[in-house]
């Protein structure tokens, strides 16, 4: 009896985790080759238009790679490319399997004003959350903050409108159908809610493959997770997490005071405690129903 629980465990550690590992990483590995064919295709132009050596070769590889236009450019294509195989797999594995009473739960639970409230008054707290979590690893390690700030300008520091179609529109359909749609939904068949919600969580983080935002993604990742879960659908998420990366572009353009740590540690307690009481309110709701 006792083996066979240790052979339980062990299978729902494959099937469950083992499984979700290999997912994200086939994707990871398919945007590392599409950066590499890029940055390698470029470099061929270059070789193949002024007839350099192999020396200068590497030298416009290096100026490739600080260049931010060009940078963010390979951003947009490989989120892409990456949107062009995740959306459909997430269709042919999961969405194509919705039931028509998850869509008539979607209908009425999901497409109310409070839900949307809920989650465009999330989005503002977890970015002040993460700004906050940022801020305290820049005064931790101003090193480690400095090198991925540099990283972040190079990914993105283009043109602006590139940048802002891979970060708000491309990368939120991308990453939901992998993280939300794909991952989440092979750990439901293994593990418990809050599981399911903490393990996907920290692959999010992992995603993004260096720990400075894999850190202050984490609770971003555990509310993605919540809503998936609640509202039986990665559209909310898509939605939610549009809006969250949306807000970079959006706070900066604000008065300075909207960016301090004051306002931000005030951000995060009103959010925190509007979404508790919709929440609240919403559920009390529910249950006079019944």
């Amino acid at each position: 009896m006792e083996y066979s629980k240790k052979e339980g465990i062990g299978k729902k550690f494959l099937e469950g985790i083992l499984v979700s590992f290999v997912i994200m990483g086939l994707f990871f590995l398919l945007q590392l080759l599409i950066g590499f064919v890029g940055v390698m295709a470029a470099v061929a132009a270059c070789i193949l238009q002024t007839g350099m050596d192999a020396q200068d070769a590497q030298r416009a590889a290096m100026r490739i790679l600080m260049n931010g236009n060009f940078m963010t450019m390979l951003t947009v294509v490989s989120t892409f490319a990456m949107a062009v195989f995740s959306v459909p797999a997430y269709w042919l594995v999961w969405g194509r399997r919705r039931t028509a009473q998850d869509r008539q739960y979607f209908r009425e639970n999901v497409l109310r004003i409070r839900t949307f409230s809920m989650i465009v008054i999330g989005c503002v707290g977890l970015y002040y959350l993460a700004l906050l979590i940022a801020a305290a690893i820049a005064v931790a390690s101003p090193e480690t903050m400095e090198s991925y700030t540099d990283m972040m300008e190079s990914a993105l520091g283009g043109s602006q409108i590139l940048a802002m179609l891979a970060a708000v529109i491309l990368a939120p359909i991308n990453e939901e159908c992998i993280m939300r749609g794909l991952i989440l939904k092979n750990l439901q068949r293994h593990f418990s809610t809050p599981a399911v919600i903490l393990i996907q969580a920290v692959m999010f983080g992992v995603f993004h493959a260096n720990w400075v935002q894999g850190l202050y993604v984490l609770p971003v990742g555990a509310a993605l997770g919540y809503v998936a879960v609640k509202c039986r659908s990665v559209l909310p998420c898509i939605f939610m997490h549009l809006l969250y990366n949306s807000l970079s572009f959006v706070v900066v353009m604000l008065p300075t005071f909207c960016q301090t740590g004051a306002f931000a540690i005030g951000a995060v307690v009103v959010s925190a405690a509007a979404v508790w009481y919709l929440g609240r309110t919403a559920h009390a709701e529910s249950e006079q129903a019944v």
